[in-house]
């Protein structure tokens, strides 16, 4: 006969940190299960880079749990290392055929070449969504950085539309 262990939490033994709990019904959560909600707020008119790299400037945590994003630089920093799922949305004004956006760490350096890429012609807007998993550092500085392969000097990204939300994959 298998014997049952009957727990509710399960957490570090010296800090007391809850690292997982079994409720009532059987079903474990990870109360410290890095995630962020993030969104533009209002109408931003972000610069690109000669190189036509802009940088979405999310300036509105909707709910987060260990993921920080600091509003005025546009950065983000995971507490832990570990394969992280990017879900969002970039909506911005320009008329242009594609518009794409990928994760960097704030000093150029690409995560990985990965870019979610819309397509399709636009007179006005473009709105480019998708989702890719990639490998993090902690306490790097990230950021979510946007172009459309043209010698542009500005865009209005649109609150609303512009989104991102980053969680660890358990």
């Amino acid at each position: 006969m298998a014997s049952i262990i009957n727990v509710d939490q399960i957490g570090h033994s010296t800090s007391g940190t809850t690292g997982l709990n079994i409720n009532t019904g059987g079903q474990v959560t990870y109360p410290q299960l890095p995630f962020i909600r993030s969104e533009v707020n209002g109408v931003i008119s972000t610069a690109i880079a000669s190189n036509s790299i802009g940088i979405v400037p999310y300036n509105n945590v909707l709910t987060s749990q260990g993921i920080t994003l600091d509003t005025s630089a546009h950065t983000f920093q995971v507490p832990v290392a570990g394969l992280y799922n990017f879900q969002g949305g970039l909506r911005w004004q320009k008329a242009t055929s594609y518009l794409w956006w990928r994760v960097a760490q704030s000093n150029g350096t690409l995560v990985q070449s990965v870019l979610v890429i819309s397509t399709g012609n636009s007179s006005g807007f473009v709105t480019s969504f998708g989702s890719i998993l990639l490998p993090l550092a902690a306490s790097t500085d990230y950021q979510i950085q946007f172009g459309d392969g043209s010698a542009s000097n500005s865009a209005d990204v649109y609150g609303g539309q512009s989104y991102m939300c980053i969680h660890l994959v358990g």
